[in-house]
C-alpha cells in the first residue's frame, strides 16, 4: 500500500477535491449517494480518512453521520487516484474508517457500492427497502455493518439529517 492514512484536515480540500474528480468525473454529483450528503448528512473529518504519499494526497474514504431509526455513519465518497489503484489503498482507506468509527462508538455504518470490493472491510447487502434513500439505486449495491453487536437492529425507514 505503501501511504500514511491520516484523518482529513481543511487544509486538504483542494487536493481531495481533484483525487474525487479524477476518481469518478463530474458524474459523481448525479449519484444517490450525493442526495444523502446533501439532506443534512454531518461531515466527519476525524473519521474521514485521506492517503498520502509523498507530499500528494492520493487518496480519501469520507464519512458522514446519518439517521434512520437510530444514528449511524455513511461511507463515501471513496476516492483514489488511477496511479495508485490495484495495490489495496482503497479498502485500507475503508478498513480504516471502519475501525475509527467503531472506536467513536457508533452503532452501524452504510454506504452504497459493489459489493465484491466491499466485503473484505466486513460490508453486505442490505435487506431490500429496509432503509430508504433519497433517489434510485439498485437494492444490490446497498451495504452496511454492524460496529457493535445489535447495532443493525433499529435502523429502518428514510435517511434523513441527524439530530
Amino acid at each position: 500500500m505503501n501511504a500514511d492514512l491520516i484523518p482529513e484536515s481543511p487544509e486538504h480540500a483542494q487536493a481531495v477535491e481533484r483525487v474525487l474528480t479524477h476518481a469518478f468525473g463530474p458524474g459523481r454529483f448525479a449519484k444517490t449517494s450525493e442526495r444523502v450528503r446533501e439532506r443534512g448528512a454531518v461531515f466527519e473529518p476525524t473519521l474521514s480518512r485521506v492517503a498520502i504519499r509523498g507530499d500528494a494526497i492520493v487518496g480519501v474514504c469520507r464519512i458522514w453521520r446519518i439517521e434512520a431509526g437510530a444514528p449511524l455513519y455513511f461511507l463515501g465518497p471513496l476516492g483514489v487516484e488511477p496511479s495508485a489503484r490495484s495495490d489495496g489503498l482503497g479498502l485500507a482507506l475503508v478498513n480504516s474508517c471502519v475501525e475509527a468509527c467503531r472506536t467513536r462508538g457508533g452503532a452501524a455504518i452504510m454506504l452504497v457500492g459493489a459489493e465484491s470490493f466491499f466485503r473484505p472491510a466486513g460490508f453486505s447487502v442490505m435487506p431490500k427497502d429496509r432503509v430508504i434513500l433519497p433517489g434510485p439505486v439498485d437494492p444490490a449495491r446497498v451495504l452496511w455493518q454492524p460496529l457493535r453487536s445489535g447495532g443493525l437492529d433499529r435502523l429502518q425507514g428514510p435517511l434523513k439529517a441527524p439530530r
